[in-house]
């Protein structure tokens, strides 16, 4: 069963929506939330739910707010009940942290922990955000935080996969304006190589994927009607709209907002497997 992660303008806890097909999408619990914060700002934006088969979990991480330096953590077996819900600190030590902004979970095999990406701004005056991370093996324990991804520019809302031999990474570049016309503000992809250390080698870096002004990129699998192919949600952040595309080859993508149906209205939400 596809699972599909999100909270909404008007009411930012978490909910859930189901599908069978990862194309048609119902909502999970009767379109009740299933869990609220009650931490720092008490808002849950950009929640991200890794499933934790090895323990029988589902850990939950969330974006604190616009201006927390920690990350939201809660875990659960069965998506309904959460528990140790708590704040992660994991930019406290540097001062000059303006946020941390949509964090995600993969397993990173040349470290053996979980690795959590996050967007940060770490400096005084407008926000330049790059891609952090640290790495736990236990959800207790964590690394310092590091850079892990630097392109040279504005960039947020990291989304890894597991291709085998290497990672393969969404990620919005967050330069232009929130106007219509900007020449940026969307989606690109990149190969992250699977070597030890906090910052690995990154190829390939594609041209926009997507329309302007999309962002929180969503990646997963399905059977399309001519086989094995890779659906990609995408945020609509200006007219709170979502989008999605589709691709074979993980390079040439063409729209398919006609064929996925999510909840309405869904923000920043993420795919994972029940």
């Amino acid at each position: 069963m596809y699972m599909f992660s999100y909270f909404k303008d008007t009411d930012e806890r978490l909910f859930l929506a189901e599908s069978e097909d990862g194309y048609s999408w119902r909502d999970f619990a009767g379109g009740e939330a299933v869990f609220q914060s009650k931490l720092g700002s008490g808002l849950i934006r950009d929640p991200f739910i890794l499933p934790d088969p090895k323990r029988g979990l589902y850990h939950l991480v969330w974006t604190d707010g616009w201006s927390s330096r920690s990350i939201g953590y809660a875990r659960s077996a069965d998506l309904l009940h959460w528990e140790e819900a708590k704040l992660i600190p994991v930019m406290e030590t540097k001062p000059d942290t303006q946020n941390t902004w949509a964090p995600e979970i993969f397993f990173d095999t040349a470290a053996q922990a979980y690795r959590i990406i996050w967007s940060s701004t770490v400096r005084p005056g407008p926000r330049n955000h790059r891609i952090w991370s640290v790495t736990t093996a236990d959800f207790v324990h964590f690394s310092e935080a590091k850079l892990f991804f630097d392109p040279g520019y504005n960039v947020i809302d990291a989304c890894v996969i597991d291709r085998e031999d290497h990672y393969f990474m969404l990620f919005k570049d967050e330069r232009g304006v929130n106007e219509p016309g900007t020449d940026y503000k969307a989606i690109r992809s990149c190969r992250i190589a699977k070597e030890a250390g906090d910052r690995p080698a990154v190829t390939f870096v594609s041209e926009l994927l997507t329309e302007p002004l999309t962002e929180g990129p969503a990646l997963y699998a399905v059977e399309g009607p001519n086989g094995r192919e890779w659906i990609m949600l995408v945020d609509g952040f200006q007219k709170l709209d979502y989008n999605a595309y589709r691709s074979s080859d993980l390079v040439r993508w063409e729209s398919a907002g006609e064929l996925v149906q999510l909840p309405s209205e869904a923000r920043h939400g993420a795919v994972f497997i029940r």
